[in-house]
């Protein structure tokens, strides 16, 4: 009898787990006009690894409005294209320092 509790209780546990960890709904899904992308390159203090660069990339990209990212460690620099009607350097630049890295020069504005 008591197999037969323990097991429709790790059967409830499972089924809890599975609801809490079910994903959110899909987010809207932005329009974004290639005239609107900008390009630029921002020197990054901070990034030592590919955990570094992964972690960067990761919190930048959920900037709505962000069309890619690439940190660099190596390099010490990261290359964002976003819709400039969407979000803005500054945005950009306070999510880097979030993230726990110091944003330097500006290296690329994009309008080469």
């Amino acid at each position: 009898m008591q197999k037969i509790i323990y097991h429709y209780v790790l059967i409830i546990i499972v089924l809890l787990a599975t609801i809490s960890c079910s994903p959110q709904q899909e987010s809207e899904k932005v329009v974004i006009k290639k005239s609107n992308v900008i390009k630029q390159v921002l020197g990054v203090d901070g990034m030592t690894c590919m955990g570094c660069e992964i972690t960067l990339e990761k919190n930048v990209s959920e900037i709505l409005g962000v069309v890619s990212v690439k940190a660099s460690s190596d390099d010490k620099q990261v290359v964002v294209q976003y819709d400039k009607t969407k979000t803005n350097l500054t945005q950009i630049i306070k999510t880097i320092k979030k993230a726990g890295y110091i944003p330097l020069d500006l290296i690329d504005d994009g309008s080469q």
